[in-house]
């Protein structure tokens, strides 16, 4: 099917496609006296037009960057998400979400629409050298924003760039390119290798994907499972997992114009990281200049040999302690936390991006201000990302829907929010002529938002944070990170530097109690309509802000009967007991979401003051899958929400009406959310009764249902417990 496609505004300049000589000097200037500056006969009339590959916040950013510059944009996105396509001059409508990272497909959209370029964004096909290698060799005339394919192969692939590090003397932790898990015990115990722990990664990995750490030789099978199976080329490599006191991950942005000019913009420190992917990023870091400086030298040298083109990021682990430092790797397009990058340089780094990716691009030309040496930063800047993701549960991910309406972000001096929960002003009825609801789901990353503050020092960007964090609004149906951002900024250990690779992993407990105090202050409240409702049946009149009505006359019917124990034998039936409740006043509808008020029952003559607040998410009807019992040890269900990946063979066995064993802590299932792979675990021993209903291979199942039945009678060391991730 071909991708519908519509205009969701006219062009930048209108109908008019090609520009007479003197045009084209004020198009030169508009774009700030750059390289484009060419001879009339080389330079092409018409204005760029650039597709963007992606979506979300970064789609957004791009746009934005693009309609600055008076180009025209492309954006491409799914019926169910779209709200980045109204930043866009026109919109191509995709199948489905598949269609993100399908190379031909965009390409093919790209010709269709007479793009001059097209920029990947981030993730997707970014680090993608057989995107960019298939654009240059089907659409000649379209131009890939990024690096040459032989930069995104050198430095997508994490080997290629370690031993391109190892040729210009940057240090790099011992490592092996690995095809079995036999090869990672090999390395543990060969002389050239490394003791545990040890870090097995994926040469295409990135976000936390592909990538975990083995403390002992017990674990590196299902490890290195959960990496080849989030690999898309499914290659790996162990190296030394260098972790600890005085740890810290930084890395430098640097940007070039394909000549070997190269410079750097200074480093980030990105240590505050969950399952190894970062959640707040700093610019510059705590360290001390003469600490970060030759990992500054390092990065120019090897970007100046690889005569990089455009923005490209270079990582690091250094030892604060020690001074010890090495190479981790290249990523070759533009980084999530390049807002931190901005905030202190003051350069337009999407804006520089597209500049360098036309004809005769001259660095000096582009970006003056970093000529002859970069100016050392006076201001400090932090990135929050806002993630949907509920810390106190091992940062499971959590979905639902909600309005751009319904959410609230900060502003203010030194506020920038970039995110994807909004709409363009001019577009708010984009594609049905109603405000759409936006919906966080398992296809996708987790980030809501990136809330990034400035100031003058650390302590300055700190309290700034806290402010900018108690301004945030957002439904609460939906569980985020947000305590967990405020507890950090708020923490000794942060205000004093004394923060690590794996620092949060220890303090996610004693991080949510600082945040929940940080954020809980006390603030005026105007009288509200909710607090000043009358408190009679006529209060059903407020007009609900949910999706679902409730009407007055609705009822429902609630059926509980005891559930004997094990061992009881029920002698007749429980006596049955009737009780009505009836709601007889509401001081606030926005049901199904939240209801408050008060009602009368049948069983007491006092009323009862109520207030529900949904606490789950889910979608699906219920007839699709199965609630299990939550005390009956045999009932496995999944604490997550995502794809089934994979299912112990014993279910599978199952499936099929036979019966076969399964052990304490063996895989039950493998749950992607997000292409990361969790591992359900059985929390007892025993034989597969029967799988819950719905459950295969393929399937999305919501958090909570049923995966499996264990056959109660062979079950060993069964006590109530929930599964494991």
């Amino acid at each position: 099917m071909i991708p519908r496609t519509c205009c969701i505004s006219p062009p930048a300049f209108g109908p008019l496609v090609f520009f007479s000589r003197h045009c084209c000097e004020d198009l030169n200037k508009l774009q700030g006296e750059s390289s484009t500056r060419i001879g009339t006969q080389q330079m092409s009339l018409s204005v760029p037009k650039v597709l963007v590959a992606n979506r979300g916040e970064i789609a957004v950013r791009i746009l934005r960057a693009i309609r600055e510059l008076g180009w025209t944009s492309v954006a491409v996105y799914t019926r169910k998400d779209a709200s980045h396509a109204t930043f866009a001059d026109e919109g191509v409508e995709l199948d489905s979400v598949e269609s993100y990272i399908d190379p031909k497909a965009l390409i093919d959209q790209a010709r269709r629409r007479r793009c001059t370029h097209i920029h990947p964004g981030y993730g997707f096909l970014s680090e993608n050298s057989h995107f960019a290698a298939l654009i240059s060799q089907e659409s000649p005339h379209l131009i890939f924003i990024g690096p040459s394919v032989d930069v995104i192969r050198i430095s997508s692939d994490k080997i290629l760039s370690r031993n391109l590090a190892i040729s210009l003397g940057v240090p790099i932790s011992p490592g092996t390119h690995v095809v079995t898990s036999d090869d990672i015990r090999s390395f543990s115990r060969s002389p050239e290798g490394a003791t545990y722990p040890l870090m097995i990664k994926a040469l295409d990995g990135g976000g936390g994907r592909g990538i975990r750490m083995v403390q002992n030789e017990g674990e590196v099978e299902e490890a290195f499972k959960r990496c080849m199976g989030e690999s898309p080329s499914r290659r790996l490599f162990v190296e030394k997992a260098l972790t600890g006191a005085g740890w810290k991950h930084i890395e430098v942005q640097i940007v070039g114009d394909g000549t070997g000019e190269v410079v750097h913009l200074w480093e980030r420190e990105c240590s505050i990281q969950r399952r190894f992917q970062k959640i707040i990023e700093v610019a510059p870091s705590s360290l001390k200049v003469e600490l970060v400086q030759p990992l500054l030298d390092a990065s120019v040298r090897i970007a100046q040999e690889l005569k990089y083109k455009g923005l490209g990021t270079f990582e690091f682990l250094l030892n604060a302690h020690s001074n010890e430092w090495v190479f981790l790797e290249i990523n070759p397009r533009l980084q999530v936390e390049h807002t931190v990058t901005e905030e202190i340089s003051g350069i337009d780094l999407v804006r520089a991006q597209l500049l360098l990716s036309q004809p005769h691009a001259n660095l000096r030309e582009i970006l003056p201000s970093l000529f002859p040496t970069p100016p050392r930063p006076r201001l400090h800047a932090l990135q929050l990302r806002l993630t949907a993701e509920d810390p106190t549960r091992f940062f499971q991910l959590s979905t639902g829907v909600m309005k751009p309406s319904e959410v609230a972000w900060p502003t203010g001096p030194g506020v920038r929010v970039d995110t994807w929960l909004s709409l363009a002003p001019s577009h708010a009825d984009f594609g049905s002529g109603a405000v759409p609801v936006v919906e966080v789901g398992t296809e996708f990353d987790s980030l809501l938002a990136k809330i990034i503050v400035r100031g003058e020092s650390p302590s300055h960007v700190g309290r700034r944070a806290i402010r900018a964090l108690r301004e945030v609004k957002l439904p609460s149906s939906i569980r985020t990170n947000l305590e967990l951002l405020a507890g950090v900024v708020s923490h000794d250990d942060w205000k004093c530097g004394s923060i690590d690779t794996l620092w949060l992993e220890r303090n996610v407990e004693g991080s949510l109690q600082l945040g929940k105090s940080a954020l809980t202050v006390p603030t005026f409240q105007v009288p509200s309509a909710r607090a000043n409702t009358s408190n009679t049946g006529s209060s059903f009149s407020i007009q609900p802000s949910g999706s679902v009505l409730l009407q007055p006359g609705t009822s429902f019917s609630l059926s509980l009967s005891p559930i004997p124990s094990q061992g009881e034998v029920q002698t007749s039936a429980p006596v049955a007991h009737n009780h009505t409740l009836s709601i007889s006043s509401l001081t606030f509808n926005a049901f199904p979401d939240e209801l408050a008020g008060s009602l009368h029952s049948s069983f007491s003559p006092v009323p009862f003051n109520f207030s529900l607040t949904r606490s789950t998410t889910s979608s699906l009807a219920s007839t699709s899958f199965e609630s299990p019992d939550p005390q009956n040890p045999g009932h496995v269900h999944s604490p997550l929400a995502g794809k089934i990946v994979e299912l112990h063979p014993s279910l599978l066995l199952a499936a099929d009406g036979k019966r076969a064993p399964i052990k304490k802590g063996q895989a039950v299932a493998v749950i992607g959310v997000m292409k990361m792979e969790s591992v359900i675990q059985s929390p007892v021993s025993g034989f597969v009764e029967r799988l819950g209903r719905g459950v295969e291979v393929g399937v999305v199942i919501p958090e909570g249902m049923l995966l499996c039945v264990l056959d109660p009678e062979t079950l060993v060391g069964a006590v109530p417990t929930k599964s494991r991730l």
